[in-house]
């Protein structure tokens, strides 16, 4: 009886096939492209845009879920491999990436191709995402940032506005909390939701989650007070918020379960869908308090170092997918990162939200940019939530981290 052919099977083939080594002849410059890139429909859409961007370029393009994508990348660029071409990556992978040297540094090429492809138009925080080390590694193809989101409806009954200070978006989320009915705001807080949720206090309340030799400052006295604002707020959420990720967190506010919250900005049109949210029109969205400093995370498109293909040819491919046009193309699937498009007002008209992302694209920040952070960020986040819950003392709980933080980036070769 013949086995059945698993997703394990196929990654495991797929696998293989990257690593082997790359057998060099004088066609391969002809051969299709190869892309490896996460799934979504934006990307599903900037895939298909690829195998037309540069006639007689051939592209083949491999799309799945993230995870997958990430494993078959390292097999591939870990074994120095000449069969990956180009690749999606965010600004975590792409940091971890870079300083393997395994991604192909586009400096010269964006200088080059500038002006050909309008490259000045990109906002600039969308390029930082792109960015390691003071160099650029990848072309931008999303921002995606929070965005406090609130029920102006609700703000309005109540005579309340936007928070300007965290003390004030407690007090909203106290003035709205009407369990079970209710809750005041909706936090997210299981896996990677808590640095992304946790950042903005990190940066306005305390002094960020490391300074520039990469030791901790998240337990200092301004950390300690920014995980117990978060603390403060927390009596005001939806019940089991350590276990809700964005899905949860959509069905939250799109179902009048919660009445403010930090929002992703790939969340904010199903609160506008009829077939998915009982409040459309209700919710607008803004910065977040004290000068926003909300998360920014970047999806990109970078070049393999090791790709055995035209760099020149490659870099016009993608800044040709990427041009303004296609960008129009997907708006309503992923925020453009071209300022054109982005402020168009048809477009932020059509779409409400887009004036508010770019208000807080303009004061958004990058996760720092330490290629060890996911590693990192697993142990913080697992103290943080033990402090909120009231498992741990806050300082306790964050100088835990931090001590157990340093272990690792000192096995790393930091702190020299």
């Amino acid at each position: 009886m013949p086995h059945a052919v698993t997703r394990r099977h196929l990654l495991a083939a797929s696998a293989a096939a990257l690593a082997a080594p790359a057998v060099r002849t004088a066609h391969a410059a002809d051969a299709a492209v190869q892309l490896i890139s996460h799934r979504y429909p934006g990307l599903e859409y900037y895939a298909e845009k690829l195998k037309s961007s540069l006639p007689g370029v051939a592209v083949d393009t491999r799309l799945m879920q993230a995870p997958d994508a990430i494993q078959l990348q390292r097999l591939a660029l870990s074994s120095g491999s000449a069969q990956l071409d180009i690749l999606w990556a965010n600004s975590i992978t792409l940091a971890s990436y870079a300083k393997s040297g395994w991604l192909e540094p586009l400096d010269d090429l964006w200088a080059k191709h500038k002006d050909e492809f309008n490259l000045g138009d990109y906002n600039q925080g969308s390029v930082a995402g792109c960015s390691y080390d003071g160099h650029i590694y990848g072309m931008p193809l999303t921002t995606n940032t929070m965005l406090y989101a609130y029920r102006s409806d609700l703000y309005d009954e109540k005579g309340l506005k936007p928070a300007t200070t965290w003390d004030d978006y407690i007090a909203n989320a106290k003035a709205l909390n009407s369990p079970p009915r209710r809750y005041g705001v909706v936090l997210a807080l299981k896996s990677d939701m808590v640095n992304n949720e946790m950042h903005s206090a990190m940066n306005t309340v305390g002094d960020g989650w490391f300074d520039k030799d990469w030791r901790p400052t998240f337990n200092d006295d301004r950390g300690i007070k920014a995980v117990d604002t978060i603390k403060r707020l927390a009596q005001y959420s939806v019940p089991g918020f350590t276990a809700v990720h964005n899905d949860e967190h959509t069905v939250n506010m799109s179902q009048d379960i919660a009445a403010q919250g930090q929002q992703w900005a790939t969340r904010c049109a199903t609160m506008d869908n009829p077939d998915k949210s009982r409040v459309v029109g209700k919710i607008k969205w803004t910065v977040m308090p004290e000068g926003g400093k909300q998360v920014m995370i970047s999806d990109t498109y970078c070049i393999s170092r090791f790709t055995g293909k035209d760099k020149d040819m490659l870099f016009r491919l993608l800044a040709s997918a990427l041009r303004e046009e296609n960008q129009r193309g997907a708006a309503a699937l992923m925020t453009p990162p071209r300022n054109a498009v982005l402020g168009d007002p048809a477009l932020q008209e059509k779409y409400r939200w887009y004036p508010a992302v770019s208000q807080c694209l303009a004061v958004a920040k990058p996760l720092p940019a330490l290629p060890e952070f996911s590693e990192a960020s697993e142990i913080i986040n697992k103290r943080i939530v033990q402090a909120i819950v009231g498992q741990m003392e806050t300082k306790a709980a964050l100088d835990a981290a931090a001590t157990e933080v340093q272990a690792m980036l000192a096995q790393r070769g930091y702190y020299k």
